[in-house]
């Protein structure tokens, strides 16, 4: 009892050293505590993934083959060790075969999906540039590799604002969310995923320009100050908001004007859908996909599924279409055109960001910012879309498809060419075409809520 006295004393003596330890303690409790329970989850994933790979493999039928592109400098080189901690085990665990690839350079995500085969799906362990390339040389491909690529969206970037989205996260991902990302690829959970096209437009003299695919189209000052936060790398978690007050007196782009036009969106009528689709027609498109050549040489299984088959969910946008040929939509296709002055800010985003994440399939929204920002409102804003991630805009509309023709200044003071960013990919600034793809291909992912 005399040495329980004496502890209460000294704590009362230094409370100083008392407040410190008990902030230490406390600290070191509540860390222990949240590894204990992260190492249960990763445990309990780890059951199920296991669960999976004893299932018997039937007669004939291949292992399932994974492709994971890793980019390892995203998250700030720690998307290799995230990765490595949470998302392979289970896919090894599951009995598929994995092949992991590591970006070297920007573009070579792009080049191997332009060729890409002889796997059963595509794993992109990296943030929005990394899909945006996938996407872009999946899409540019003319042997229909969409409908049979599924992608799956790993949200290890520093910016993933699409697999954010798709996931519904409005804070950075924690490992439950990472290791669910994982275990769609493992159960075959599949659903339509809508794609931004952006479309260069050239002059008659110059080569047709090839479409970029993506999530969201940025142009102005506040993603201009947003990409110079590494310069501020002193300062540390406090960067991302001084980057907006130094940057405020630096050659930005302040004036995105330009000529603005554009088709409200269509769901789907007479004039823009094509003729429909029967059950029969889909059979036919779908054969050989689904089965190898000796399939015909052996006797009719019924409807029983081989392992290497895929469900009906992993072909979303080959099953048979409505008909839309009595819906007439007069406004589809009408062209409205406007000027757009001396705004600081302009995007376009497809539902696949969770600032439009209310959207339908066949919709983008166009924002653009306030006139003649003051440095005062500019920091201000900045300031909010790094603490709430939501951006004050001066104007919303919905469209179907836009095309943006700049008329402020294309160069800055150092004569270089000002930029877009397209999911965080930097491309010169030039008149562009945009228009939504819906249910352009398809992801490892739960269906999204109506």
């Amino acid at each position: 009892m005399s040495r329980i006295v004496k502890i209460f004393k000294a704590f009362r003596n230094h409370p100083k050293k008392t407040i410190l330890f008990s902030a230490l303690a406390a600290y070191g409790i509540n860390y222990a505590k949240s590894k204990y329970e992260e190492e249960q989850l990763l445990a309990a994933y780890c059951k199920e993934a296991s669960w999976y790979g004893d299932q018997p493999l039937p007669y004939s039928a291949n292992h399932r083959h994974i492709t994971v592109l890793l980019n390892p400098a995203a998250a700030g080189g720690k998307c290799k060790a995230q990765f490595d901690k949470y998302c392979a085990p289970l896919l090894h665990l599951a009995g598929l075969k994995v092949a992991i690839v590591r970006t070297e350079h920007q573009g070579q995500a792009r080049d191997l999906m332009a060729i890409m085969e002889k796997t059963d799906g595509v794993v992109l362990a990296g943030g929005d540039g990394t899909l945006s390339e996938a996407l872009t040389g999946l899409l540019r491909r003319t042997d229909d590799a969409a409908s049979r690529l599924p992608l799956s969206i790993l949200p290890l970037g520093a910016c993933s604002v699409a697999g954010k989205a798709v996931w519904g996260l409005s804070e950075q991902p924690q490992p439950r969310d990472l290791l669910e990302a994982t275990m769609a690829v493992v159960r075959e959970v599949l659903s339509p995923m809508d794609v931004m096209e952006v479309l260069p437009l050239t002059s008659a003299d110059e080569n047709p320009a090839k479409p970029i695919f993506a999530c969201m189209l940025e142009w102005g000052a506040y993603r201009d100050a947003w990409e110079r936060r590494d310069k501020y790398w002193y300062w540390a978690t406090l960067r991302r908001y001084v980057t907006y007050l130094f940057s405020s007196y630096k050659d930005l782009n302040w004036d995105c004007s330009c000529s603005v036009l554009y088709t409200l969106p269509c769901a789907g009528c007479s004039r823009c859908a094509g003729p429909a689709s029967s059950p029969q027609d889909v059979k036919e498109k779908n054969i050989g996909r689904s089965k190898r050549w000796y399939h015909y040489l052996l006797p009719s299984m019924g409807n029983v599924n081989l392992g290497h088959e895929k469900p009906d969910t992993s072909l979303p946008h080959t099953r048979p279409t409505e008909d839309r040929s009595g819906v007439i939509n007069p406004e589809c296709g009408e062209v409205h055109e406007e000027t757009v002055g001396r705004v600081c800010d302009v995007r376009v985003a497809t539902r696949n960001s969770p600032a439009a994440s209310h959207l339908l399939p066949h919709q983008l929204l166009f924002r653009t910012g306030a006139t003649d920002t003051s440095t005062t409102e500019f920091i201000s804003e900045g300031w909010r879309r790094t603490s709430s991630g939501a951006a004050t805009h001066a104007r919303e509309q919905l469209v179907g498809s836009i095309t943006i023709r700049p008329t402020g200044e294309l160069k800055n003071n150092q004569g270089d060419e000002r930029e877009f960013y397209v999911d965080g990919e930097s491309y010169e600034v030039r008149p562009v075409t945009v228009r939504v793809r819906p249910r352009a291909v398809s992801i490892f992912a739960p269906p999204r809520p109506a």
